[in-house]
């Protein structure tokens, strides 16, 4: 099976951290371009239009959980089946995202853009922020089976062990996403453009046709065809789904756990404060939670990789040269968000306000980089060892505590925005504390298994 070349006998679990990592990493920075370049056209619509994409981020989260159903499932059993070479594995694991995964994301789609007017009023939007709002989510409703396929092909080339492939995509679909959002937005020649609604088709259109090329290098690269005519055995669908359901409901319990810090605690705060959250949280943060989670995707395979071959030891090597790796990257941001927060925000925003209310979400959200860092490879390790459950649970702990943490601190105890940041901070180091030992059983029984 050529996929199964991708995992050299006896490398080093430090240098196979580092050649999957930088990809993963670059990928990931590239793919938070989507957001960055929406971010940033759209600034030219005014601070309405920044605080409508600042607040429907989160919406866009918890997309993508419906999304990570599948990808988390999907890359942990091609992880699985390549490090144990079973090529047929890997072709169900494949008919399984394409039939039954793109199903599932079709009718998460229908109910998100029916439902739009329902989570625009629960993301605390108000008057032309609330209209701009819709417009965005819907156009994203009707794009989402599209946007769905990148992640799908990303998964399945990452637990080939093949991290450069969906980097290389990314670029692409970064770029034709950079030269169609000013097309879109704000129109060419004698037409006047689509505005908020051209960012959504924008990013619709550059990410289905990343996937759609992702799954073409797939046949040609590793000779890996879905045969869609052929049946999926139960088995393999009911473990993809079982994998990614966890994993899916802790980035949904994230997301929602959000919109509500967003509409108990932020709305009252007003505009500059939802417009300031969205140029750290979209144009700033998305870039440092990027080079933090590129050693967790590369941890993911090389666990499934080496559990699937019957090498736990190789297995734990892997998750500790994936952390040192991730901390490293977590210390250069914390000082970068420390030293230069006011200057960070000014790229994406020309209004005082809103740059300094950015600035203070950097500023605070510092201190938290670390624990994240930890708290992603860890997590991403357990997806790799198909062992999700407890972790999401303990991860929507966390979330939830958000909620009455952010309206304590910044409206009981007076620390005004800066609480509801901080109480984001409380939440990681309580389940940094938690997912350690949790890690330390769930990998034992795994490598019992």
């Amino acid at each position: 099976m050529r996929a199964a070349a991708v995992l050299p006998p006896g490398q080093p679990p430090l240098r196979e951290a580092l050649r999957l990592s930088w990809p993963a990493t670059l990928s990931l920075l590239l793919h938070s371009g989507y957001r960055v370049n929406d971010q940033y056209w759209v600034q030219f619509l005014g601070p309405d239009a920044q605080a409508a994409l600042g607040i429907t981020a989160f919406m866009l989260i918890l997309n993508f959980a419906f999304i990570q159903l599948v990808h988390a499932g999907t890359l942990s059993r091609v992880a699985h089946h390549t490090g144990a070479g079973h090529r047929d594995g890997v072709e169900a694991a494949l008919r399984v995202a394409l039939k039954a995964g793109l199903l599932w994301v079709s009718l998460v789609a229908a109910a998100g853009w029916a439902t739009t007017p329902f989570w625009v009023r629960l993301l605390g939007a108000e008057a032309r922020v609330a209209d701009w709002s819709a417009v965005y989510l819907q156009r994203i409703y009707l794009c989402l089976p599209l946007i769905a396929l990148k992640p799908i092909a990303d998964g399945i080339f990452i637990g080939l062990g093949n991290t450069v492939v969906p980097m290389v995509l990314s670029g692409l679909t970064v770029g034709l996403n950079f030269v169609l959002n000013p097309l879109l937005i704000y129109g060419v020649g004698g037409w006047d453009g689509l505005g908020i609604a051209g960012a959504a088709w924008a990013t619709g259109i550059s990410r289905g046709l990343g996937g759609l090329f992702g799954l073409l290098l797939l046949r040609r690269l590793y000779g890996l065809r879905p045969r869609l005519g052929r049946p999926t055995p139960w088995s393999e669908i009911r473990r993809v789904f079982a994998i990614g359901a966890p994993t899916s409901c802790s980035t949904a319990a994230y997301a929602l756990a959000f919109i509500l810090v967003l509409k108990t605690s932020v709305e009252p705060f007003g505009r500059e404060v939802q417009a300031g959250l969205g140029a750290a949280f979209n144009g700033v943060e998305a870039l440092a939670y990027c080079g933090l989670l590129g050693p967790a995707i590369a941890v993911s395979g090389m666990v499934g990789r080496r559990l699937g071959a019957g090498d736990p030891a190789g297995a734990r090597a892997a998750v500790r040269a994936c952390v040192a790796l991730s901390v490293g990257i977590s210390l250069v941001f914390t000082l970068i968000f420390l030293l230069l927060p006011e200057r960070l925000a000014a790229v994406f925003s020309a209004d005082p306000g809103v740059r300094a209310q950015a600035a203070l979400y950097l500023v605070v959200a510092a201190w938290s980089q670390s624990s994240t860092a930890v708290n992603s490879v860890l997590d991403q390790a357990l997806i790799g060892a198909g062992r999700t459950a407890l972790a999401a649970l303990v991860s929507a702990c966390g979330y939830a505590l958000r909620i009455p943490a952010a309206w304590l601190l910044a409206h009981r105890a007076g620390l005004g925005p800066a609480g509801v940041w901080w109480s984001l901070n409380l939440s990681n180091y309580l389940k940094l504390a938690c997912i350690v030992p949790l890690y330390r059983w769930k990998i034992t029984q795994a490598t019992a298994a």
